[in-house]
């Protein structure tokens, strides 16, 4: 209301301050038009990178039009490198703050050398900051991880633990990988029931190859169980719901 004049006297000032407190506290729309704001200096100094870091966190939550607006940026050179080298320091100053979304967005960078040396290590340990916070694809690359030994001393006990966490906040591929332990035996007790439930969970959230390699998986194990095992397992794949950890955040599934 306040950036259009709608109800109250025009004042893009008092929009900024709006927008950033819903912004920060997850709102896809307030995040798009903050960048916007940024973008245009309206009611703010006119800021490129800050713009960027704004239509970054609504894109990654599937906002198209901020992804358009993000890419323009970077097509018309208003941004340093592939991913902007002062976004990546503004991403970090926020992920020293404690943002979950901009550890999480600054391990990945650093488990591909985008914008940032590439640094297994150090993308484990900011994974490992958010996934603490509660971030689920932060706990599914953290798991990741540790059963790869990538950037961590393989530890399979401890990757079941955050594919645990990250498999009941509906991550797709952390069920699949926990269907795969428990398949397997590793890190945790051999339990065929158990890796068919997770497998059949995968399938339904799973696309196109992983989809069908869930299913291949899901119906390899339910050849290994009884009637009564299988019909266990269905039941316990019907009964099942997402637990979020944080109901202000989108559970994304994020390929691997």
């Amino acid at each position: 209301m306040h950036e259009r004049g709608q109800s109250v006297p025009a004042d893009p000032a008092i929009a900024v301050t709006w927008y950033r407190r819903a912004a920060q506290q997850g709102d896809v729309h307030a995040q798009f038009r903050l960048g916007f704001l940024y973008e245009y200096g309206r009611g703010v100094d006119r800021d490129d990178v800050e713009a960027a870091v704004w239509y970054g966190r609504a894109a990654e939550r599937g906002n198209q039009a901020a992804r358009a607006a993000l890419e323009q940026l970077r097509s018309e050179g208003r941004l340093a490198g592939p991913t902007g080298s002062r976004e990546v320091l503004l991403l970090r100053a926020a992920a020293e703050r404690g943002a979950a979304a901009a550890q999480y967005q600054l391990g990945l960078r650093y488990a591909a050398g985008e914008g940032v040396p590439r640094d297994p290590a150090e993308a484990v340990r900011w994974y490992r900051e958010a996934a603490l916070q509660g971030l689920a694809p932060a706990q599914y690359q953290l798991g990741l991880r540790l059963a790869n030994g990538d950037g961590v001393t393989r530890d399979f006990e401890e990757a079941v633990k955050w594919y645990q966490r990250a498999a009941m906040q509906g991550v797709a591929f952390a069920q699949f990988n926990l269907g795969v332990r428990y398949a397997n035996g590793q890190g945790v007790d051999r339990d065929p029931v158990l890796a068919y439930q997770w497998f059949s969970l995968a399938a339904q959230g799973l696309l196109g190859k992983e989809a069908e390699t869930a299913r291949q998986a899901r119906d390899s194990i339910r050849g290994q169980l009884t009637p009564e095992q299988v019909a266990r397992g269905d039941e316990m794949v019907k009964a099942w719901r997402a637990r979020p950890e944080r109901p202000d955040a989108a559970v994304a599934t994020p390929r691997s």
